[in-house]
């Protein structure tokens, strides 16, 4: 965070500095939204479903929680856009490819929000492991670091988040996930630290082409959120989604579409004030571990 002497620094600066302040502002007074800060879910699957993310098994849990990629069979590559509200300087990129190997799972990734005068990174390792069908766990090691333009310091913390879930019979699947249980902190000057974050929610397999999935994410430096989705298998290979998510309020929908080595998805969510926020993500499958 930015002190009220540097603060006043940026505002007396030409006009060009103005988009800066705007976005810390809106960071400032959406902070339920978050800026980014490690632990948003990502990818446009969970997105549709109201962020719902923790006790799925799919590639993007690498980023939500790693213990539900401990099954993934593929050699794979991903990629995910997201702009929050249709503006430029709240969009969060990210990247990630994991690797099976006889010993377990290897995963790395990478997340770059804001723009060139703010911006927030996070570049993660990961390792899962699946203990028969009873218990998956996954550990990710965390680098995270702010920019801020024009000679103000910038700020970088290790950290680690770690999950886990159970697969309590052939439709309950159970997950729970904790985020920088140390609570890293992220600025020596201001004694700003990394919210703790923890999560723990249920998917439901009601039929083979009906899913339904809910959680709550309880973050120490705000109240708790609600959220959850459903998936429902429309055709071959095409998904529908839909969700819903407490603080904020927002409502969720989307699809995805699956062509064979390659499967895109696409999400849509619409807050009451503030707009629509879009996502979309896609993954290629190389091989299958022999």
């Amino acid at each position: 965070m930015l002190n009220s002497c540097k603060f006043r620094e940026l505002i007396m600066k030409p006009n060009y500095y103005r988009p800066i302040i705007l976005v810390l502002f809106l960071i400032a007074i959406i902070r339920p939204l978050q800026a980014f800060e490690g632990y948003s879910p990502i990818g446009a699957r969970s997105a549709a479903m109201g962020y719902a993310s923790v006790s799925l098994t799919d590639f993007w849990s690498i980023q939500n929680n790693p213990a539900g990629m401990a099954d993934y069979k593929h050699f794979a590559a991903g990629i995910a856009y997201q702009n929050r509200y249709l503006m430029q300087a709240l969009a969060l990129k990210s990247a990630a490819v994991i690797a099976p190997t006889k010993l377990g799972v290897l995963g790395v990734s990478f997340n770059q929000f804001g723009y060139n005068l703010y911006s927030e990174s996070k570049i993660g390792l990961a390792y899962a492991r699946s203990f028969g069908k009873v218990l998956r766990l996954g550990l990710q090691l965390d680098y995270l670091s702010t920019h801020i333009a024009e000679g103000y310091e910038n700020a970088n913390a290790i950290t680690f988040e770690f999950g886990a879930q159970s697969q309590i019979n052939d439709k309950l699947t159970a997950g729970a996930y904790i985020f920088n249980p140390i609570k890293a902190r992220l600025s020596s000057y201001t004694d700003e630290r990394i919210p703790v974050v923890l999560r723990f929610g249920l998917s439901y397999l009601f039929t083979p082409e009906l899913l339904g999935t809910a959680e709550i994410e309880k973050n120490f430096d705000n109240t708790a959120s609600i959220r959850g989705g459903l998936e429902y298998f429309v055709l071959q290979k095409f998904y529908v989604r839909a969700g819903l998510v407490t603080n904020p309020n927002m409502l969720s929908f989307g699809a995805g579409y699956d062509i064979g080595p390659a499967s895109i998805d696409i999400a849509a969510g619409v807050h009451q004030v503030l707009g629509s926020t879009i996502q979309a993500s896609l993954i290629f499958n190389f091989g299958m571990l022999k």
